[in-house]
């Protein structure tokens, strides 16, 4: 029971809530309750809860007058009114994590001693097991931002070992690198490259890495949109290793219009064009491409660089490429 516990609160089965129901489902399968819930956080509205099989949780002013590590029934549980189903509630406090209550019930029959016995043992462990979860869950949360973050940048990782086989990477790049058709990574082999220049280019890095320079010429494995592979000397768990680092530049195109807009404070035709002057196409190409005419693309741009306060279209560029438009 303390195995399925601690497993819930790491997400060892990698979904939070399937977890914690297994082993709510294995605590009512232990007391023969007919249904079992769990409510972690500081407050009842802010808690997170799950539940399996027919149960009622107490109302927060009851879990308010409880006092902690205490195993409750229905004959003791606080409050005026008492309960209709035999139920047996634990509360314990554990710092940040707030606290916890876990509760049994079934109808008509009480539990026996030797039942509700299964949440005593539970409590010295179940403040622990809150605290972990919490901890976890703002890592979890932390690191979600931080690979959000590094997608809108196109960027991403990849770690090879000396001899250029893939060790671990980012899950999400590679995939979109994949999906491009420029490179395939498997793990305990080289990356493969579509174009012939590319795999030259990760041969000589290796080589040039292999005998002690600080790092490898950049590997460029499209041009448009550009996408390079860049790598240096590091370590991957204690063990020396390639460190390689994956950038697919945003598209400006594939941004919703409205962003630009707003972004800038433009109207949507400028916004369009501003979208094609930072992917690098020249006022004529993005005319043509937009179905204007010259005059009328340098007309426009000339509004968006007063609008934007920029000077030409360099400016734009760099106010573009360098903002937080990429963040969606």
């Amino acid at each position: 029971m303390v195995n399925a516990l601690f497993a819930a609160a790491s997400g060892a089965d990698g979904a939070d809530g399937a977890a914690w129901e297994a082993f709510l489902d294995r605590l009512c399968v232990a007391t023969h309750a007919d249904g079992a819930g769990l409510q972690l956080g500081a407050t009842a509205s802010g808690a997170a809860n799950w539940r399996v099989g027919k149960i009622v949780m107490p109302d927060p002013d009851r879990l308010r007058a409880m006092r902690r590590d205490r195993v409750y029934s229905q004959i003791d549980l606080p409050g005026a009114e008492s309960w209709p189903d035999p139920l047996r509630a634990l509360k314990v406090h554990e710092g940040e994590a707030g606290q916890a209550v876990l509760a049994i019930s079934r109808p008509l029959r009480d539990f026996r001693a030797a039942e509700a016995l299964h949440l005593t043992h539970l409590a010295p462990h179940l403040g622990q097991a809150a605290r972990i979860w919490t901890q976890l869950g703002g890592e979890r949360s932390r690191a979600a931002r931080h690979l959000g973050a590094a997608a809108a940048l196109g960027a991403g990782w990849i770690v090879l070992g000396p001899t250029g086989a893939v060790l671990d990477l980012d899950p999400q790049v590679a995939r979109r690198l994949e999906a491009e058709g420029w490179i395939r990574f498997r793990i305990g082999a080289r990356p493969e490259f579509a174009e012939a220049d590319a795999a030259l280019a990760f041969r000589q890095a290796l080589a040039e890495l292999a005998v002690g320079r600080a790092a490898g010429r950049p590997i460029e494995l499209s041009d448009d949109p550009p996408a390079h592979l860049w790598m240096q000397p590091g370590e991957w768990h204690g063990a020396p290793a390639l460190i390689g680092h994956l950038r697919q530049a945003p598209v400006a195109r594939a941004v919703s219009v409205e962003r630009v807009a707003a972004h800038l404070d433009l109207s949507r035709s400028e916004a369009r064009l501003a979208m094609h002057l930072c992917d690098g196409l020249s006022l004529r190409e993005a005319a043509d491409q937009l179905g204007w005419t010259l005059e009328t693309a340098r007309s426009v741009s000339k509004r968006i660089f007063a609008r934007a306060g920029v000077n030409g279209q360099t400016g734009l560029l760099r106010k573009m490429l360098t903002g937080t438009l990429w963040f969606g």
